[in-house]
């Protein structure tokens, strides 16, 4: 069984059934027509020299093409390498290389062969070919070069089992879908497809009301920015919704609490890693700042840096095992049982946990800093930095030149000496920036998370 068998079943079931439906085009894509178009594209795919198990790259902006296209390069047999519109070309071209491309597909189903593909492990693909490939999506890169993280069909249905015993999504359910599809594709399009749901996609802010109206979503699905616009928006009410779920950044309790006053729903921030899947969601409003408890599925357990499980309220690194987990690193090629420690598999963030099991993280390991002998997360001095009085968003860093804290900051900001002063009534002296500069923008991946290296 794959994921494409399991989207067949649902066009048999509910032929007339709305798979995708753009707001603000009118457009609207059944399931039996779904299906249709990605059949004919991987039989294209197939008459110009496509065969299973080589690797296509997808490029394309429109959700439909994306979507179509996406499903025929999987019913081929391919492992799809789906990379967004907006990426710019040297990490286009170093996405192609480093997945080992065979074939691109861009809009219009233009199809490019790679002439210098090459083998992604060291066995000329045999340990690529035998996790049985479906996907492939690249880290941020926020830290360092972006790595390929490659999951298997098998990964794939797991991921979605995993996520669908708390996400419980039906044919009755209509998701109001925000986020890039190159980037948010498996437990999410794939997730609903496979459970019959409707993908709704307003792509203009000035079409939401009708969204809201009359699409009658019963799921939001999209980061904090969209929210606090959709909070200031003219969507009258969200009477239809039943889960709104804040992924790709941490959500601000402002945001949360915004959001809830204005439509009466909570806000729910959820985590997202791409070598796990959709890992926890928090449902309980009482617990702000969390991302929530771990999904039934996984086991997470944080470890102290002496490599000994913490106690409950202490730091630790956050290791995961369960099923769905990625089946190998690309670029160079790393299987995952060679990464799996003791205690699952190690994922870099650093979290504490509460006595009920809910997580909140503090911070990626690589972006630990010392300052005269304490050690601390960038975050959480810029978590504190974006509730302040003026303050859009944050990057606090050790200034190159002077080796004191500095932080970034964006939004109207009149006097910088306040913030200083704000932030010693929360933290040790030593987590206080020294050194603050007003910018228009912070530095960003492709993906839109902040640059930190």
């Amino acid at each position: 069984m794959d994921i494409v068998s399991l989207i067949r079943q649902r066009a048999k079931e509910q032929p007339h059934q709305p798979a995708l439906r753009i707001e603000d085009s009118d457009e609207t894509l059944t399931y039996s027509e779904l299906v249709r178009r990605a059949e004919n594209c991987s039989t294209q795919l197939f008459e110009r020299g496509c065969r299973p198990e080589e690797r296509c790259g997808l490029i394309v902006a429109n959700p439909k093409e994306f979507l179509v296209s996406a499903l025929g390069i999987l019913a081929s047999g391919l492992c799809i390498a789906p990379m967004g519109t907006f990426l710019p070309e040297e990490e286009k071209d170093y996405a192609i290389k480093a997945a080992g491309l065979h074939w691109l597909l861009e809009a219009n189903q233009r199809l490019i062969r790679m002439p210098f593909a090459t083998a992604v492990d060291d066995a000329d693909d045999k340990a690529f070919r035998g996790c049985s490939p479906a996907y492939v999506r690249f880290t941020s890169g926020s830290t360092g070069r972006r790595k390929g993280v490659l999951l298997g069909h098998q990964t794939i249905l797991n991921r979605l089992n995993a996520a669908n015993e708390v996400l419980r999504i039906t044919p009755k359910d209509k998701i109001w879908f925000a986020l890039p599809m190159a980037d948010h594709f498996v437990v999410s399009i794939l997730l609903y497809l496979s459970r019959g749901a409707t993908v709704v996609i307003s792509e203009s802010s000035t079409g939401w009301e009708t969204t809201a109206r009359l699409g009658q979503p019963t799921i939001l699905y999209g980061a904090p920015d969209y929210y606090q616009e959709l909070t200031r928006s003219d969507v009258e009410s969200l009477d239809s919704v039943r889960l709104a779920i804040s992924t790709t950044a941490p959500l601000l309790p402002q945001t949360a609490t915004d959001f809830s006053v204005r439509f009466r729903k909570n806000l729910n921030p959820a985590l997202g890693i791409i070598e796990v899947g959709l890992l926890t969601l928090n449902t309980d409003a009482h617990k702000s700042g969390s991302v929530g408890a771990a999904m039934p599925a996984y086991k997470v357990t944080l470890v102290g840096e002496d490599g000994r499980v913490v106690e409950t309220g202490e730091t630790g690194e956050l290791h995961v095992s369960g099923p769905g987990l990625f089946d190998a690193y690309l670029a160079p090629w790393r299987p995952l049982r060679a990464l799996v420690r003791d205690n699952g598999f190690p994922t870099g963030d650093f979290a504490r946990q509460d006595k009920d099991g809910y997580l909140y993280l503090l911070g990626r390991g690589k972006n630990r800093l010392q300052v005269d002998g304490l050690q601390f997360f960038c975050e959480e001095v810029e978590t504190a930095l974006n509730t302040l009085p003026g303050i859009r968003e944050s990057r606090v860093f050790v200034d190159p030149d002077s080796r004191k804290l500095a932080a970034e900051v964006v939004g109207p900001v009149d006097k910088t000496d306040r913030l200083e002063r704000l932030l010693l009534e929360q933290f040790d002296a030593r987590k206080v920036p020294r050194i603050f500069r007003v910018v228009d923008r912070l530095p960003r991946t492709p993906n839109g998370k902040i640059r930190r290296e």
